[in-house]
């Protein structure tokens, strides 16, 4: 019995097994007739999606080269578009420098005439190269743009000065009390790399001046070691090197030049003559006489070989009018720079701490112009005068010592006396102290009206300069801000030239335009009046007829 049951039990498992296995191969059959059915649909459909990937392949190579085609076509318009607008910006650009030089130069020649008009002094600043020995190593000054846009002047930029240690702890400054950057406004500031025929180009026309009957003043102020001298008269051997020339050679060549021509065109004949001094120690020297010497001048042994001398007054309206002047009348260029050169040799120089070649007096070169206008009648006289001041200097930087301390001295005295000068003027005061100085004195005649003035204030770029230069700079800008009054022509005789009758000559043109202007608005009315008395007798019925004789 045990044994068949163990068989039927074996029986109903191998029936269950068997159950199973018959399920899983009907499964298996009707997947397989899905998979058939499946791969049947995938070959009928494989046809249609080749020919739709075929269409969709061509459909998308047409594309690509259509907007190939249009992307090279947008792409050669925009170069297209776009190199003319550059050129259109660059022509733009073009006219508008030009025309901008043109309004810069036009605005300029108006400022001129304003600053005639007022008699300002003009002021321009050069700031000396930088030394290549400064530990520093920075320029301390740098020309920079006017911050205000409708100026026509340039700027020098004193950057602030280096902060130094206050002890050997390390403390420095505290950043409120550090200087800022201070900036002065100037007609124009030369900076380094500025030429000596750029600083000319400016003086040149208050130089050519003269020669239509003004007077003129151009002086160099700053510092000692600062290039005045190099400017105003240039340097060893700036003879052989045209570019090296200074204003005083530039201005008496141009003179010359130009009166040639000028006698040649319009028939003027020019005189024109020279006289060289100096101001040593409150002295006037004479440059061009040969026994203007003492023991204490500083000049070479050389003798003039220009005898031609006659006493003059040495400016209208001053106290040295009994110191006899050498006054050479020049017969062309080379013979005025061969006087030049023997008055140069002469001037006071000597060495300091601060500048091997220092110059220890004031020069003044004193240009007489005088042209004589025969058809007219006509004559005027014109007065320049070109000087080289000698640097301002500090005793402790220049450790100057027995007679260069007595010349420091004397020069640093004449020129605060010409700050007073400037001060009195710039607050127009009725007394300007004119006779504190020879200095000044010698200046009343140019800075008291009736004269053109230039200043051209040297700095130095050092950082050790650095207060020296903001001096310099102060004192500028103050003699920028100083009217002396319009200068007026030195004309005598035939009367073409005189203010007054080109003034009358003006009101007379003026009511003259005038006039004429109210004969036609009168004409203008009686045609008007005439066409409406026309229309009215029309309108009336009144024949017209010509009007009687007065016979």
């Amino acid at each position: 019995t045990a044994a068949l049951a163990e068989a039927n039990e074996r029986m109903l498992r191998y029936s269950e097994d068997a159950t199973r296995s018959h399920e899983a191969m009907m499964r298996t059959a009707a997947e397989n007739e899905r998979l058939a059915a499946a791969i049947a649909r995938y070959d009928e459909t494989m046809p249609e999606l080749k020919s739709s990937n075929e269409r969709l392949r061509e459909e998308t190579v047409a594309t690509l080269a259509r907007l190939q085609t249009q992307f090279a076509a947008t792409v050669a318009r925009i170069q297209a578009e776009t190199k003319a607008t550059l050129s259109a910006l660059e022509q733009e650009k073009d006219y508008q420098e030009r025309r901008n030089g043109k309004l810069h130069l036009r605005n300029r020649a108006l400022l001129h005439k304003i600053q005639d008009l007022k008699g300002a002094i003009r002021v321009y600043t050069r700031i000396r190269p930088l030394q290549t020995n400064d530990p520093h190593g920075e320029s301390m000054v740098v020309p920079g743009r006017c911050l205000d846009p409708a100026a026509e002047g340039t700027d020098a930029v004193c950057k602030p000065a280096p902060v130094a240690k206050l002890s050997n702890t390390g403390e420095r400054r505290p950043a409120g009390k550090r200087l800022e950057e201070k900036r002065f406004s100037f007609d124009r500031v030369f900076g380094p790399d500025s030429t000596q025929s750029d600083v000319y180009e400016e003086v040149s026309p208050v130089v050519m001046g003269v020669l239509d009957g003004y007077n003129a003043c151009v002086f160099a102020y700053g510092q000692t070691g600062s290039g005045k001298t190099h400017t105003m008269g240039g340097p060893d051997g700036a003879s052989q090197h045209e570019e090296l020339v200074g204003i005083n050679d530039r201005a008496l060549t141009e003179l010359f030049e130009t009166a040639r021509a000028r006698g040649e065109t319009d028939g003027v004949s020019y005189t024109i003559a020279v006289e060289m001094r100096e101001i040593y120690n409150e002295q006037v020297r004479d440059l061009l006489r040969r026994t203007d010497k003492d023991a204490t001048w500083n000049g070479v042994t050389e003798q003039p070989r220009f005898h031609e001398r006659r006493p003059t007054t040495s400016s209208e309206g001053t106290d040295d009018s009994d110191v006899e002047v050498t006054r050479v009348t020049a017969r062309d260029a080379a013979h005025v720079l061969e006087i030049m050169a023997e008055g140069t040799a002469r001037r006071a120089s000597g060495e300091t701490k601060m500048n091997e070649r220092s110059s220890r007096s004031h020069s003044v070169v004193t240009v007489y112009v005088e042209g004589s206008d025969a058809a007219m009648g006509a004559v005027k006289t014109g007065r320049l005068h070109l000087i080289d001041l000698a640097g301002s200097e500090r005793v402790a930087r220049s450790e100057a010592t027995g007679d260069r301390l007595k010349e420091a001295q004397h020069i640093n005295k004449s020129l605060s006396a010409l700050g007073d000068v400037i001060a009195a003027l710039l607050e127009k005061r009725t007394h300007v102290p004119f006779r504190n100085s020879q200095l000044t004195r010698l200046l009343s005649d140019s800075l008291g009206g009736n004269s053109k003035v230039v200043l051209l204030a040297h700095v130095s770029p050092e950082a050790a300069s650095l207060p020296e230069t903001q001096s310099t700079l102060l004192f500028a800008q103050r003699c920028s801000q100083v009217e002396l009054g319009k200068a007026k022509v030195n004309a005598t005789g035939g009367g073409g030239s005189s203010e007054a009758a080109m003034a009358a000559v003006a009101k007379y043109k003026g009511e003259l335009e005038t006039t004429k202007s109210r004969a036609a608005r009168a004409e203008a009315e009686a045609a008007a009046l005439r066409e409406e008395l026309a229309e009215l007798k029309r309108r009336r019925g009144i024949p017209s007829r010509e009007p009687l004789s007065p016979v």
